[in-house]
């Protein structure tokens, strides 16, 4: 979160979603600089980074009656329900969101089992 001490909802807001072959993750996260974004992925652990400049950095904290649109360095760590072949993994942000195309590992693909009949 951005306000230290302050309970907040993790930031950016995700929606993960699979099928029989990747993850993906929509990460909701307007107003980031792009260059700022690091995205790492090692095992079934993805991590996301980043930072949200202050829309006027020369206006004084003590200025504002309410500010609610927060800014600063952010890291979001999320466990995925499968391993992910990180040398495949896709990524890009456009209009506020970022999205994420995570290949799963072979060995976390399913797999069909011949039964044999006697």
């Amino acid at each position: 979160s951005f306000l230290p001490g302050v309970a907040a909802r993790a930031y950016p807001l995700l929606n993960i979603r699979e099928d029989k072959d990747a993850l993906y993750v929509d990460a909701l996260a307007p107003g980031l600089e792009p260059k700022s974004l690091e995205i790492t992925v090692v095992g079934d652990t993805l991590r996301i980074a980043g930072e949200k400049q202050a829309l006027n950095p020369d206006i004084k904290p003590e200025a504002y009656h309410r500010n609610e649109r927060s800014a600063g360095r952010f890291v979001r760590t999320t466990t995925l329900p499968a391993e992910i072949n990180a040398d495949k993994v896709k990524a890009e942000y456009k209009d506020g969101l970022l999205s994420i195309e995570l290949p799963k590992s072979e060995k976390a693909k399913p797999r069909q089992i011949k039964v044999k009949v006697q």
